[in-house]
């Protein structure tokens, strides 16, 4: 029996199903015959079949229009497809008489989806890893073609699809943080809507509290700042420096409380240097007097010694009758007299040194207790700051808190700073971000209340 031609065989296919009598026509087989002679030489009848058969030896290049740069966390959907020639393919070339000379078959061990891993590869069996972090799509592919074609020495047709890619994740005062698929295209204010917006609340007791917390704000920054600017003020006067020296660290206090502050605590200094001056003064009057009595008493002294002279002198004269005895008791008397002149001195100088002694240990006392005085108004005042700042801490933690659930959208949104947390490479890096800026597949958002706009706002 001879084989039958590829046209014989489509005619009979054609007719498959008619009835014996016409099926015998030869009519119908010549139609049958011109009609699959027609077919066969259109290729738009079999366009994927004779799409596949007129493909070149070389490794297949997918679709160069996917620019969508692949990072860590993609899922890619793999397909490959080996190509063997007829050569290879005894039964293929049975079949396929008067056509393409070549077949492809899906190679499902190579096929499947893949994940791109943290070093920036992707896993394909028998192929090993693929770089894949960076490339696109279209360059896995091909990247694969060409290594199953290095490894087994037959071409392929790889075709690739972006199945999934890594969510967003999004942390902060939001109503669900967690993490969310990722669109082209979206930004920030995208994911704080997927997270249901800002953190809200329907109590009334939590309004009335941060109220209260709102409220004490501006009095316990004043109250902190006052004891801080009068500790560095105490300070300075402790270490004998200058107000401007001790007050450079502190521009962003109030310069009216600043001011105010400074002006209390020159007052007192100045109440201080009064004291000191008039103790001053005492030690120099006492130290005066005390020279005047020391004159004096020289002038006494000098007016015994002439005193004795001339009682000595007159006694040698009354010995020998050559006065009488009333002009010798007279000089006796006047010795009495200025001896005890002399004593009158002795004592006031030792008064005045009583006194200059008493002025220096006056003015020794003040000093020490103005020292005194000085280190525990510091030690004073520093522990208050410190009870200020943690109740200024506490309210402003308690108002931070509480802000994005009560303050309006627009109000909270102004007090919040966004970051975006990126991978690059092995690393992580922190960007500042605004509520439109466009976000990258496996982002974290980390939103932070900002105390320093939302105390400003509060005021």
């Amino acid at each position: 029996m001879t084989a039958q031609s590829p046209d014989i065989n489509v005619a009979l296919i054609l007719c498959r199903g008619l009835p014996m009598p016409q099926l015998c026509r030869p009519s119908l087989i010549a139609a049958g015959v011109a009609f699959a002679a027609v077919t066969l030489c259109d290729a738009s009848f079999f366009p994927a079949a004779i799409a596949q058969d007129t493909a070149t030896a070389q490794p297949e290049t997918p679709n160069q229009a996917d620019s969508t740069t692949l990072v860590v966390g993609d899922r890619l959907r793999i397909s490959v497809f080996e190509r063997v020639e007829q050569d290879d393919d005894k039964w293929a070339a049975r079949k396929r008489v008067g056509r393409p000379d070549q077949s492809f078959y899906p190679r499902q061990d190579l096929t499947g989806e893949f994940v791109v891993q943290p070093d920036g590869t992707l896993p394909v069996p028998l192929l090993g890893n693929v770089p894949a972090e960076g490339q696109t799509g279209a360059m896995v592919a091909e990247a694969i073609a060409t290594a199953f074609q290095a490894m087994v020495a037959r071409p392929a047709r790889v075709t690739q699809a972006l199945v999934e890619r890594p969510a967003v994740s999004i942390v902060g005062p939001v109503r669900q943080p967690g993490m969310f698929k990722y669109t082209d295209g979206m930004s920030i204010l995208h994911v704080l809507a997927l997270a249901g917006g800002l953190r809200r609340t329907d109590d009334n007791w939590t309004r009335v509290e941060y109220a209260k917390e709102q409220a004490k704000l501006p009095a316990a920054k004043e109250r902190f700042q006052r004891l801080h600017i009068e500790a560095q003020l105490l300070r300075a006067e402790r270490d004998g420096l200058g107000d401007a020296e001790s007050l450079q660290g502190l521009a962003n206090f109030s310069p009216a409380l600043i001011a105010e502050v400074g002006a209390g605590r020159r007052h007192i200094r100045q109440a201080y240097l009064e004291r000191k001056a008039a103790l001053e003064a005492g030690m120099e009057a006492a130290k005066e007097a005390l020279v005047l009595s020391r004159e004096r008493l020289e002038a006494s002294d000098a007016a015994v010694e002439q005193r004795e002279e001339r009682v000595r002198a007159l006694k040698l004269l009354a010995d020998r009758n050559a006065i009488g005895r009333p002009v010798f008791l007279e000089a006796s008397v006047q010795l009495s007299d200025a001896r005890e002149r002399k004593l009158a001195a002795a004592g006031l100088v030792t008064e005045a040194k009583l006194r200059v002694a008493s002025a220096q240990i006056d003015q020794s006392r003040f000093d020490l207790e103005t020292k005194m005085e000085i280190d525990r108004l510091l030690a004073q005042r520093l522990q208050e700051s410190a009870d200020a700042a943690a109740a200024l801490n506490s309210s402003e933690a308690v108002v931070t808190l509480l802000a994005p659930e009560i303050e309006p959208d627009s109000a909270a949104l102004a007090s919040l700073d966004f970051e975006i947390v990126r991978r690059s490479g092995t690393y992580w890096r922190t960007i500042s971000a605004t509520t439109a800026t466009i976000v990258k597949p496996g982002d974290l958002i980390r939103i932070d209340v900002n105390r320093g706009r939302l105390t400003a706002a509060n005021q």
